[in-house]
């Protein structure tokens, strides 16, 4: 039956109708006697269709039962989040409607978890006001996040604009060999180094506050946080997996549709148990589900080394020293070793010929970018940095007035700008230089970023809050968007696929072009990842956190984020890391350990 208000006409689809298999083949039984005569026989068969995932005809007849499971889950969404604003909205009517009701946690769990998918109470967490001296002096990561985020955006366009079929090909031929898109390609990893680095920082911040308040060691701390992360990310990232394994191809429209939207469709249907159990870093990167995926297992890897690491200076503080020192040389010797003992290059470059796997083609990505155990060294300063910060929060002008931190401070920025003005010099002449001194420029621009980066983030943290760089960085704004981060990196490269995907011919490129693609992905992906975060990943995070989390904790509400994830599924300050009144130092956290062992 036709729709309401609709005829059968305007609602069918020749186009469509053509894709299915014919209902019926007969062949004219007059002709068939005529041609053989007395000795025919005429045969009638039934044939059932066999499923065959690999058949366009298949696909096209059956409903892949994703589809179906999606669409459950979207409708079971909507009905939480409807339920649970109607039932938030009628509590605020019993109370007589106080102004900061949206704002305010409940004493109740039951009451919680109810209201846990309420959609006003989800967009006040997007701005929740700062408590804590801490979250105050942590705000301006947001603005780094935002920054980083958008790069990232970038970054990903310019690589799916590689990808599609170009008008005027000699464009990016000659673009590739120009110094500024060599110092941009190679500067790749160190969008998401400050990632790592933000995350080192906030998960040592969050642990040395845990052990202040609680200096007794306790080993199921280990997996309470592992948990708390997992409740954090999984729901989001399983939300999208499911999403791009199943109404995503449907949207398919035009001839690069299958190269875009196709390849990423058939990825996630096959491959999204790697990515849920973290591991897509390692195996099946060439091949992904969501191209920028790879980030999420190496970042849950370092978190979980880190916190490993921090548990052992809790158990035994006296072998800081000597871990710290051990992971430093093993974070210099290791990828200048790896360099030798494989043929990459010592930076990220890019090929044409790469572009159709978003230049996955080349060993640099799988051997020195992607694996967890070639980003230690970027985790852990960001875990010194936390020490740091948690000692001299409340002395926190004496940090600059210490000699040795001022030279760092420029040998960093030095070994930065140094590896940054000659990269392009040393990709352009990669065939005479000796090895050597390649392997050691390798571990020399690795570690560059990551150490500036890290001095710049601990002192912003350690500047006066009216400082007006501090406070600049600081804008509520930011908080807002950095608190999006995590759902914006999700769906971001769904967006890309989306837009280059539409695309009907090959394209015309030139810097305004790939500008207003970019500035159409970002607007999309904020809007669209805004709402998976106020339908998805806040209100799961909430509703998890009261099911999952031991009652002990629940009373702990002003915190340091630990995650570092991407950018975000975070808020700043989560559950976790109580920062009651005024910080005792590092020092005294460690005597506390010792006097209590």
């Amino acid at each position: 039956m036709a729709a309401a208000g609709n005829s059968f006409a305007e609602i069918f689809q020749m186009d469509e109708y053509l894709k299915f298999p014919p209902v019926f083949v007969y062949d004219d039984f007059e002709d068939c006697r005529r041609w053989y005569r007395d000795e025919y026989v005429y045969c009638i068969v039934k044939a059932p269709l066999a499923p065959d995932d690999s058949s366009a005809l298949w696909r096209n007849l059956s409903v892949n039962w994703l589809d179906v499971l999606f669409f459950i889950l979207a409708a079971a969404i909507i009905a939480l989040v409807v339920a649970s604003t109607v039932y938030d909205m009628h509590q605020q009517a019993k109370q007589k409607f106080p102004e900061d009701y949206f704002t305010r946690s409940s004493k109740q769990a039951h009451q919680r978890l109810l209201t846990a998918f309420s959609f006003p109470r989800n967009i006040r967490r997007l701005k929740e006001p700062m408590h804590t001296q801490t979250r105050i002096d942590l705000a301006c990561f947001e603005a780094f996040r935002f920054a980083q985020m958008f790069r990232v955006i970038f970054l990903h366009v310019s690589i799916a604009h590689l990808k599609i079929p170009q008008r005027n090909p000699e464009y990016l031929e000659q673009l590739q060999h120009g110094a500024s898109l060599q110092t941009f390609i190679a500067e790749f990893q160190n969008y998401v180094q400050t990632f790592f680095t933000i995350g080192g920082m906030l998960m040592a911040i969050n642990f040395l506050d845990h052990v202040r308040k609680n200096p007794s060691f306790r080993l199921s701390y280990f997996g309470e946080r592992l948990l708390n992360r997992l409740c954090r990310l999984v729901p989001t990232y399983a939300f999208m997996i499911l999403l791009e394994a199943s109404v995503m191809r449907h949207l398919i429209d035009g001839p690069f549709g299958q190269q875009f939207i196709g390849e990423s469709a058939n990825n996630c249907q096959d491959r999204w148990w790697m990515n849920l159990l973290f591991v897509n870093n390692y195996i099946g990167w060439d091949n992904p589900c969501f191209i920028p995926s790879w980030y999420l297992a190496t970042d849950l890897q370092l978190y979980i080394f880190g916190l490993a690491i921090m548990m052992i200076f809790w158990k035994w503080p006296s072998t800081r020293r000597y871990i710290f020192g051990a992971v430093f040389l093993y974070s210099v010797v290791v990828p200048a070793v790896t360099y030798m003992m494989n043929d990459i290059t010592p930076v990220m470059t890019v090929d044409m010929k790469d572009t159709e796997q978003y230049i996955r083609g080349q060993q640099f990505q799988s051997i020195l970018y992607f694996p967890f155990h070639q980003n230690t060294g970027i985790y852990f300063f960001g875990i010194l940095a936390g020490i740091v910060y948690h000692h001299y929060r409340d002395q926190r002008n004496e940090l600059f007035k210490v000699a040795a931190f001022r030279q760092l401070a420029q040998f960093a920025g030095l070994l930065y700008v140094f590896c940054m003005a000659t990269v392009s010099w040393v990709v352009s002449n990669l065939t005479w230089l000796p090895a050597i001194c390649l392997a050691a420029y390798a571990s020399a621009f690795k570690l560059s970023w990551g150490l500036f980066n890290t001095i710049i983030l601990l002192a912003l943290a350690l500047l006066h809050r009216h400082n007006w760089i501090k406070m600049a960085l600081s804008h509520p704004i930011f908080r807002v968007l950095g608190k999006l981060g995590y759902s914006v990196y999700l769906i971001h490269f769904t967006v890309i696929v989306q837009v280059y995907g539409r695309e009907k011919a090959p394209i015309y490129s030139n810097e305004l072009i790939v500008t207003g693609y970019t500035v159409e992905v970002l607007f999309f992906s904020y809007i669209l990842g805004a709402f998976l975060c106020v339908l998805v990943e806040l209100p799961t995070g909430a509703a998890l956190k009261e099911l999952i989390e031991p009652r002990t904790q629940k009373s702990s509400i002003n915190q340091v984020h630990t995650a570092s994830e991407p950018i975000g599924s975070n808020q700043m300050v989560p559950p976790s890391a109580v920062t009651n009144g005024t910080p005792a130092s590092d020092a005294a956290v460690t005597t506390s350990v010792e006097q209590n062992r």
